[in-house]
């Protein structure tokens, strides 16, 4: 058993083993450590078909994992998952209904295999615990956690490492810096994680997984946040039938063409707010920055060139952290930002003979929210990583059938509509669930804000911490009507 606090000096001790090659993988026990990409988060929810498709789900299954364990929600999920409800006059989506799913398997006796949590920083996987207790009394307020660790001690990191796991991914980071896109305000230490503690928890975590695991460790990076289609869609002006392009109203006054405008703005454009009024707009300024008012956390709409550039920034730096520790750990690394730099970039995957994007709506890689993969995205992303994997590990794993993936849910076919229609579709109701669904996070922005003058987070690793350790078994848990 290893305090946390001696993880560092461990890793430092592993870091000889990185020159070695690497023998064939061993997925005899499988490990997915993450947020809700590794969750299989999809269309504003947690739910069993979007989890089943999870890209370690299908590594598992394409792998011959005996067992992959996950935390299954029934439809229509946890929060009910997005839906399009109608195309005319105009496409609309909404919540597919009011009473959220429940767990299918709470009360599996021992760690999932898929501990992968939305909404987890890295703070999180290191430190963050969760109780089933609360979400089975119908406390809302940290449900992810609670649905997925379940036993109210052990984090993600501590349950990973108590499966005793032959293979491990990880795919963490993304929500230390996601925030500042959605939020559209980059602030350090409130919707961005400082650099120095990411890489002093990063160099934990990988460290702990080195010491106290014989698994191979499949690290993954983090994609740009601003290519995804919540950032991307919407162009920051208006297009006259003449092709002139007239520049909608930020609280900074007019914006550039090489501005970003996030989705929470359609339903404010639809309102007329940051249209000039002599197109028929109010003239009233799209809101640019994160406003905290009491316990209210209003998002800003509009990203400006700099502030992507401070985005891009940290997740450069990030990146380099990440690499470097999986170097010096003896992890491999998966480049997925390099795979969807290129996919923005203008390359489009095929399938069969449909051509994928990132095109909200339409381009069949990212759901509703506008965030995170449907079924196709995550099929796509693990026959990638198995590719990957093949070639790492020297294996011939095969590839899943993305036939079967495309057609095995309505949600996942293409909607037919424009991309104007596109823009129509992400309602004030749409906004106000996702603000819904990223509450917990937001709620840490409010609290790492309030009070502060938006100074940096001072929160560190604490070296009170439990001690990591092996042989971790839950606690029985009740029956779900209990």
């Amino acid at each position: 058993m290893k305090p946390i606090k001696k993880v560092l000096t461990a890793f430092a001790v592993v870091a000889v083993l990185a020159a070695l090659p690497a023998a064939a993988a061993d997925f005899t026990t499988y490990v997915a450590l993450g947020d809700s990409l590794t969750a299989g988060y999809s269309q504003g929810g947690l739910e069993e078909y979007y989890q089943e498709h999870s890209y370690p789900a299908i590594i598992a299954k394409q792998a011959g994992s005996p067992v992959f364990e996950q935390p299954l929600v029934s439809a229509p999920g946890i929060p009910p998952l997005l839906m399009l409800q109608h195309l005319v006059p105009s496409p609309v989506l909404v919540p597919s209904a009011a009473v959220p799913g429940q767990p299918i398997n709470a009360t599996y006796p021992a760690p999932y295999n898929n501990l992968g949590v939305p909404g987890a920083t890295l703070y999180d996987m290191l430190f963050t615990t969760g109780n089933i207790q609360n979400l089975l009394a119908g406390h809302f307020d940290n449900v992810m956690h609670d649905l997925i660790l379940r036993d109210g001690q052990h984090t993600a990191l501590e349950q990973a490492i108590a499966l005793n796991p032959t293979f491990v991914s990880v795919w963490i980071g993304n929500n230390d810096v996601l925030s500042a896109a959605t939020a559209a305000t980059p602030i350090e230490g409130v919707t961005m994680t400082p650099v120095a503690n990411f890489k002093q928890m990063y160099e934990t975590a990988l460290g702990a997984l080195a010491t106290n695991t014989n698994a191979d460790i499949m690290v993954i990076n983090i994609p740009d946040v601003t290519a995804i289609p919540f950032v991307t869609t919407i162009k920051p002006y208006i297009t006259l039938p003449d092709g002139t392009h007239v520049p909608l109203i930020g609280s900074n006054g007019p914006l550039p063409e090489d501005a970003y405008v996030t989705l929470l703005a359609a339903p404010l454009l639809a309102k007329g707010i940051g249209i000039p009024t002599a197109l028929g707009g109010t003239g009233q300024p799209l809101p640019e920055d994160l406003q905290i008012a009491g316990d209210q956390v209003i998002p800003g709409v509009v990203l400006r060139p700099e502030e992507v550039q401070i985005i891009n920034d940290r997740v450069a730096a990030f990146n380099q952290i990440i690499a470097d520790t999986a170097k010096a750990v003896g992890a491999r690394l998966y480049d997925v930002n390099a795979y969807f730099n290129r996919i923005a970039a203008g390359y489009k995957p095929t399938v069969g003979a449909i051509e994928l994007s990132t095109a909200y709506l339409t381009g069949g890689i990212f759901g509703y929210d506008g965030v995170h993969p449907q079924a196709i995205g995550y099929g796509m992303l693990a026959m990638n990583m198995i590719r990957w994997i093949n070639k790492t590990y020297g294996m011939n794993i095969p590839l899943p059938n993305m036939y079967d993936i495309m057609t095995g849910s309505p949600h996942d076919q293409p909607a037919p509509v424009s991309a104007q229609e596109a823009e129509r579709a992400f309602t004030q109701q749409t906004g106000d669930r996702l603000l819904q669904v990223f509450g917990p996070r937001l709620q840490q922005i409010r609290h790492n804000a309030s009070g502060s003058g938006h100074h940096v987070d001072r929160r560190v690793i604490p070296e009170s911490r439990h001690q990591l350790r092996k042989g971790v078994q839950l606690a029985p848990l009740p029956p779900l009507d209990n």
